[in-house]
């Protein structure tokens, strides 16, 4: 199946299209089979075009499992859930999958996308298809232990889920992929869920400022880097020279499966382990900060085919976790999400 496709329509319409990554995960969750893709148009014409109707198709071993289409129909049409609809001639723009769930089963083998492109009287449509991948990787050991709030984590809605790599100034910080696609901020609560005593002005108002940060997995150190603040700045233009000073201090651990874990926003002086070292689940690599893009003191995880930024993200499973629910202790798959409150051994 290709991952580009094109038309050329009536009316000098000429537009081209990718599914991104280029073989998306398929993440088996509580709510079915999660894809986490994106849609990226480049109109290549003279003339402004507007996306009138996505539809996207799940396809199955035996065949198509699930289509789901956004059109104009109705009062408030399904389309307009999708924002920045037109493309000027000349420019790129990105779509995030909107049908993000497919059923438990079949398992999804590949997905197809047909996008419908409108100026004046003119219309055709870009299709596209890609085969997908399972998520195979061996469960990590939660990076904090205790009770842990997923503050942001990479369903439709998360800030890390939609990072569009196609603006032109994030083009400009260097970057041409989403690293973050499937990241966490986690987040240590009290029994009460809150994170924070008092106003939350101080760093030290935070439960999880300076709790201790461990190794998800196996594995051997890359990069180390506890210099910076705990003040929570990032300045534009710094990802030019360094891609990851987004993530302030962090830990990247290189691991056999040729994955990367990015541990960031650590405590100023924190790290106790050095480039090189051989760490094993569980051991204290260096304490929850607040440097680099934060909004608060957290913890950022993100597993990732590269040691820095400029990759691309991969998804992770971990062990010995439960899920709060607010009446029981649930268990739960190993696949986690925004506003999960989990109990980690």
């Amino acid at each position: 199946m290709s991952r580009i496709g094109g038309l050329d329509g009536s009316g000098g319409l000429s537009v081209e299209g990718r599914i991104l990554p280029e073989v998306p995960f398929v993440e088996p969750t509580e709510q079915g089979q999660a894809l986490n893709f994106d849609i990226v148009l480049t109109n290549r014409g003279e003339s402004a075009v507007e996306l009138t109707q996505l539809e996207v198709t799940f396809v199955g071993d035996g065949g198509d499992a699930l289509t789901r289409r956004l059109a104009g129909n109705g009062v408030v049409p399904a389309i307009e859930a999708v924002p920045r609809r037109w493309i000027q001639p000349r420019q790129t723009r990105l779509v995030f999958n909107p049908v993000e769930y497919a059923p438990a089963e079949p398992l999804v083998v590949a997905v197809r996308v047909a996008a419908t492109l409108s100026a004046d009287d003119s219309s055709a449509a870009v299709e596209l298809g890609v085969s997908v991948r399972r998520c195979e990787s061996a469960a990590l050991l939660l990076p904090l232990a205790g009770r842990v709030w997923v503050w942001d984590g990479h369903d439709h809605l998360s800030q890390h889920r939609r990072f569009d790599y196609t603006q032109p100034w994030v083009r400009d910080q260097g970057f041409a992929s989403n690293a973050m696609r499937y990241a966490y901020d986690l987040v240590p609560v009290d029994d009460h869920g809150r994170h924070h005593a008092g106003d939350g002005v101080r760093n030290e108002d935070y439960f999880g400022f300076g709790l201790p940060v461990r190794a998800p997995a196996a594995g051997r150190i890359v990069e180390v880097s506890d210099h910076r603040p705990d003040d929570g700045s990032w300045k534009e233009g710094e990802s030019v020279e360094d891609p990851n000073s987004l993530m302030g201090n962090r830990v990247i651990i290189a691991h056999p499966d040729q994955t990367f874990s990015h541990l960031a926003h650590i405590r100023q002086g924190s790290a106790t382990v050095d480039v090189g070292a051989l760490v094993d689940p569980g051991d204290e690599l260096a304490e929850v900060g607040n440097s680099g893009s934060s909004s608060f003191p957290h913890l950022h995880y993100q597993r990732v085919d590269a040691p820095t930024m400029l990759g691309e993200g991969v998804p992770s499973t971990f062990s010995s976790i439960v899920l709060d629910r607010g009446v029981d202790l649930a268990p739960v798959n190993g696949h986690i999400n925004s506003g999960d409150i989990l109990h980690a051994q």
